[in-house]
């Protein structure tokens, strides 16, 4: 399947995609390969089980449990606009990615510093050099989203569907890898031994991805512009949103779905806490996200090539309210490996709808400006949904917490029927 996008370019710049079809089969192999190493990574890192088990143990209140999920979201989605900015207009985006890349390395070399030091300075210290550390990993990751897929826009031009569910799958299964290593350490050795071990492990594997997006293969898109001033490329949103009335409706109701995250910094903890099961449920846990990603992503892939990928965001929505009322009802230990399970299926299903979405509705020369207009924009919501999770929780208690989760899961579901386009 060759998307819209892709069906203008070779109208118009048929030599274009000429060149870069001889690359398809290369492109795709190297963009599997970086994404799948690179979960290994983010695995050992994860900002639903991992970190907040770190932090947890520094500090009892909630709503600083909070901010490891709301940091990351900031981080991860508001620079996305300077990403955009960046490459937006280039003819060539591959080495400003391979440097962003190299950026976001020292943010986890960081933060495995900050493990490495822990009984050095105390917690209040700790939590703030941590913070710290994780703010540069996150806000590179970001930065670096929008030439990314902007890369995989113009490389990869048919069966796009089928590309993301290969890289969620082969992804999910490397940090699967991870999510073993992960249970391994916490089972063998105590706090602090197991988190430093863990994120060095996630640090010296993040040093093999750049060497894949060295080799990226990249034809110069023909459309060459003059960069114009920042000033001017953030002025100019509002202009591109109204043209463009499917991309409002499509960003309104993916805001909205943002908010179905408030919880997920809480399932395991609160299985750990008030169910009395073991540690060893936070690799589980991160186990079937992980698992789920990858199953899932290739029914998400098929769905999105077959039906178009309105109905992976109608579905993810019934999952938000899945998660709220398994957190609920006293199912014990099972309830919350469905819960894990839900969170890998919305994961991999935003991830691959996301982007194709964007790719669908903007102009073949916009890519990157839409995804950072997109990512920007939802940037507040996700930063703020696990703050106000946390603080749910600290106010008034879990159950309070899983109603909202319901809530916001039936009115998603309403808003991706109601405004979200249906493009085929």
């Amino acid at each position: 399947m060759i998307g819209t996008d892709i069906e203008k370019l070779q109208t118009e710049y048929p030599e274009y995609i000429r060149k870069v079809s001889k690359n398809y089969r290369w492109n795709f192999l190297m963009l599997v390969l970086d994404s799948s190493v690179y979960s290994f990574s983010i695995a050992t890192l994860s900002h639903d089980t991992i970190v907040p088990y770190f932090v947890d143990q520094l500090t009892n209140l909630n709503w600083i449990i909070g901010l490891v999920p709301a940091i990351f979201y900031l981080g991860y989605f508001l620079p996305q606009l300077l990403g955009a900015y960046i490459v937006n207009g280039k003819q060539e985006r591959k080495w400003v990615i391979f440097k962003i890349a190299l950026a976001e390395r020292i943010g986890i070399f960081a933060i495995a510093l900050v493990a490495q030091n822990y009984g050095v300075f105390n917690d209040n210290i700790l939590l703030g050099l941590f913070f710290f550390s994780f703010m540069i990993y996150s806000v590179t990751n970001g930065m670096i989203a929008p030439g990314y897929a902007d890369f995989i826009s113009k490389n990869i031009i048919r069966n796009r569907g089928k590309f993301f569910g290969v890289v969620n799958g082969v992804g999910g299964l490397v940090g699967f890898g991870a999510a073993l290593v992960a249970r391994y350490l916490l089972e063998s050795y105590s706090f602090p031994k197991n988190i430093r071990l863990l994120f060095w492990i996630g640090f010296l594997s993040s040093l093999i991805s750049p060497i894949f997006i060295a080799t990226f293969k990249e034809i110069p898109f023909p459309v060459k512009r003059k960069t114009e001033p920042l000033i001017s490329f953030i002025k100019a949103i509002p202009a591109f949103i109204q043209r463009t009335p499917l991309f409002k409706r499509f960003m309104l109701s993916r805001a909205f779905l943002s908010f179905g995250v408030i919880g997920n910094s809480f399932y395991a903890l609160y299985a750990i806490d008030f169910l009395s099961l073991d540690i060893t449920i936070l690799a589980t846990f991160t186990t079937i996200i992980l698992l789920s990603q990858s199953i899932i992503g290739f029914l998400w892939g098929w769905l999105g090539d077959k039906f178009g990928y309105r109905i992976i965001y109608i579905i993810i929505s019934f999952m938000v309210i899945a998660m709220g009322g398994f957190a609920i009802l006293p199912l014990g230990e099972i309830g919350f490996y469905m819960i894990a399970f839900f969170i890998g299926s919305m994961y991999a299903g935003i991830r691959i709808a996301d982007s194709n979405m964007v790719f669908e509705i903007a102009p073949a020369a916009e890519t990157s400006r839409f995804i950072g207009i997109l990512n920007t924009f939802v940037a507040p919501l996700m930063t703020l949904t696990p703050l106000v999770g946390g603080a749910l929780l600290d106010i008034f208690s879990h159950r309070v917490l899983f109603i909202t989760v319901i809530v916001i899961g039936i009115i998603s579901t309403v808003l991706a029927n109601w405004l979200m386009p249906k493009l085929k």
